[in-house]
């Protein structure tokens, strides 16, 4: 099955995302800190980061046109997200600036040291006051898309883009992370839905994960999906189950791995890459963010993720 999107009548941007862009500042420790006790701050960095925002940062480093619809706060953490991502080649002018309101910050403690699968690990206190409300959304930006990005942090105004997408025959994909009151609205309205791992289990009921992607499909969705960490992806869709190994690389942060998988599956569907291919790609950028600490520090060029690829399947 060929996974694709329409083709669009000269259409503005590759990619539209709603959803969350946030301040991360990045504390490395050796060690995670015990309980009651003082640890040495190894390093501490700002960044910008984000579910949305990350993956049309890393589209945009792709070579993609993209635009993020979001909301900040009139706080020195909004003027740096929104500079971060404009740095980043995003279009930022459809963001709306909350007066009063916190902007979404995240402190991201990363641990550098552990066992293999501990090492890179990331603990996430995170505040926002900010949100983003159906009235906010630009109707001109979300048909100006070739498809749209939204992540259910903001599940109202998201369905809102949701239904201006289908209208306009528009591809809608969905970084599913969390069960919240819209989520199954959201579900309904998507073609392209890929789950956290904890995702579909909390939805669906079913800790099989072939039952569950199969009791997402029946929601509406083409392809329903869910990311494994270092162990890759599995996806369905319709008829087949996908299982795709992931790249093993030493990570140094893991922060925004998952965001950096969605717009390579994203870049995939608009490249009409098949499936496989699709997961690969995805993959290997996925994997390739993951030796850089910040959720957009390590986002890699489409040559660089081709020759990690080549080099990576020998």
């Amino acid at each position: 099955m060929k996974v694709s999107a329409p083709d669009m009548r000269a259409p503005r941007f590759d990619v539209v995302g709603i959803g969350l862009n946030s301040v991360d500042i990045l504390c490395r420790v050796d060690r995670y800190p015990d309980f009651n006790t003082k640890k040495v701050l190894r390093g501490m960095e700002w960044h910008g980061g984000g579910q949305a925002a990350t993956a049309m940062a890393a589209l945009a480093r792709l070579g993609m046109e993209t635009a993020l619809i979001g909301a900040v706060g009139d706080d020195a953490e909004g003027r740096f997200s929104l500079t971060s991502l404009v740095d980043a080649g995003v279009n930022t002018e459809s963001m709306v600036v909350q007066p009063g309101l916190a902007s979404q910050l995240a402190i991201i403690i990363v641990q550098d040291e552990g066992d293999l699968e501990d090492r890179g690990g990331r603990t996430i206190l995170w505040r926002r006051d900010v949100s983003l409300r159906p009235d906010d959304v630009r109707e001109d930006i979300v048909k100006s898309a070739r498809i749209i990005h939204v992540d259910g942090h903001s599940a109202a105004a998201e369905i809102h883009a949701a239904r201006w997408a289908r209208e306009a025959g528009i591809p809608v994909s969905f970084d599913a992370e969390r069960v919240v009151p819209g989520t199954e609205e959201l579900i309904s309205l998507t073609d392209y839905l890929v789950a956290a791992e904890d995702f579909p289990a909390a939805l669906t009921g079913s800790v099989d994960s072939e039952e569950a992607l199969l009791k997402l499909h029946a929601l509406g969705p083409l392809v329903t999906a869910m990311t494994l960490g270092p162990r890759g992806a599995l996806a369905y869709d319709g008829t087949h189950f996908y299982d795709s190994p992931g790249f093993q690389v030493e990570a140094v942060d893991t922060t925004g791995a998952g965001d950096v998988f969605h717009a390579g599956f994203i870049y995939g569907l608009l490249h009409e890459f098949d499936i496989p291919r699709t997961l690969q790609f995805a993959n290997a950028l996925a994997a390739m963010s993951c030796q850089e600490v910040g959720g957009r520090a390590g986002l890699s060029r489409l040559e660089e993720v081709e020759k990690f690829i080549a080099e990576h399947s020998r």
